[in-house]
């Protein structure tokens, strides 16, 4: 990755970004964490943003369930104006 562009970076053994700071004991070991931890933040991102899709898709369904349901209602209406 990129570290310029990621979250947590790499300053000789030691990895640092989001507030904090994590001394390791050689640089094969900076970077491995450096990777995991950058890993993780990109999980936790695009987590988030399906989430926010999700939430989305959740209001749309509701939104749609209440519209059919007033449709029913109403085709029922009309039904039984039909028939009398």
């Amino acid at each position: 990755m990129d570290n310029e562009t990621t979250p947590y970076r790499i300053q000789g053994s030691r990895v640092y970004g989001n507030g904090q700071s994590f001394n390791c004991t050689n640089k094969v070991t900076a970077q491995d964490l450096c990777n995991t931890l950058n890993q993780y933040q990109k999980c936790t991102t695009e987590y988030e943003a399906i989430e926010k899709k999700l939430d989305r898709i959740q209001k749309t369904i509701i939104s749609l369930q209440m519209s059919t349901s007033i449709m029913s209602n109403e085709l029922q209406k009309l039904h039984e104006e039909v028939i009398q």
